[in-house]
């Protein structure tokens, strides 16, 4: 099967294990990666065709190979460096926000690394089902529960791996989502969400139209059957929107430990210990709360542990 190649150039300073571990998306099917400078691998859907990807950075360059059935065409090769480049978020411009982090006590490392670029899915539709699927639950259950519709309902690549499946492929009935993918009650909810994307009701645009402002682009994801305050805020981060803390049991769990509390500070606190970060507050709690999953942080070691959990 032939093998091409693509070269994308990033702009400094750029990790790519800084990137694919700024949360657990890289944990879940469909991707594959070891940690530390090991390859990223993803099946990638360019079109009608499911080609096998691998991912390594280069200094200043990420080197892409594609494993297909067949001789890419340009266009798909295009899709393919697009479909990348959203991934991995290297056209957002940060520079805003790392300026409001230079010289900061906690965050002062998001500057001189890089930080900030928080992976996603290939379509808003891949990343509202895994939201789904955290939602009042442990790691271990969002894991099992996206593995089991990959296995399901996903298309094979090349190397035998599975693609996130597209929501025409997710429109089945409750009993697929209670008997097969075994996510209990999300069922109903997790059935409408495949149902209005593949009918065209929802796109990604719905929710990604940078025209909008935040509030209507948290209301429309409210509407949405299963998502509360708490799976709408994480969907505001992973579309770049974050003046929402999107604070849940674990964030204020550890932003306590952080200050060595013995119970955490109120949600008010915690905004007003944010609020110099305007727009980009919510990337700041992110990142103070994630900096040991990167060796960062005054607790970096007595944390450590946290991102153990969740990329074992």
């Amino acid at each position: 099967m032939p093998v091409q190649r693509l070269s994308i150039p990033v702009r400094q300073p750029f990790a790519l294990p800084l990137v694919l571990r700024s949360h657990g998306w890289v944990s879940l099917p469909p991707h594959r990666y070891a940690g530390g400078g090991a390859p990223w691998q993803l099946p990638l859907r360019l079109g009608a065709e499911i080609v096998a990807a691998t991912v390594t950075q280069q200094g200043d360059r990420l080197q892409i190979a594609l494993q297909g059935r067949r001789k890419l065409p340009a266009a798909a090769l295009a899709r393919a460096r697009a479909q990348l480049r959203h991934m991995l978020r290297l056209d957002d411009d940060l520079a805003a926000f790392w300026e409001r982090c230079a010289g900061h006590a906690d965050l002062g490392w998001v500057p001189r690394r890089g930080a900030g670029r928080l992976l996603r899915s290939a379509t808003v539709f891949e990343d509202l089902m895994k939201l789904l699927f955290t939602t009042n639950c442990t790691w271990a259950a969002t894991t099992s529960m996206t593995k089991n519709l990959v296995q399901a309902l996903g298309a094979e690549a090349p190397d035998g791996s599975r693609a996130f499946p597209t929501a025409a492929e997710c429109a089945r009935g409750e009993t697929f989502w209670r008997d097969v993918v075994r996510v209990g009650y999300r069922a109903r909810a997790c059935r409408e969400l495949a149902q209005r994307f593949a009918d065209g009701d929802l796109d990604d645009a719905h929710f990604a139209d940078p025209a909008l402002p935040t509030g209507e682009i948290r209301a429309r994801v409210l509407l949405l059957h299963g998502f509360g305050p708490y799976a709408a805020g994480q969907a505001m981060r992973l579309f770049g929107r974050y003046d929402d803390l999107a604070l849940d049991s674990w964030c204020r769990a550890t932003i306590g430990r952080l200050l060595r509390r013995r119970k955490p500070p109120s949600d008010a606190a915690i905004g007003r210990r944010y609020r110099a970060f305007g727009e980009w507050a919510g990337l700041a709690l992110w990142c103070e709360l994630t900096a040991p999953w990167h060796g960062e942080g005054p607790a970096a070691e007595a944390l450590a542990g946290d991102a153990e959990q969740l990329w074992s």
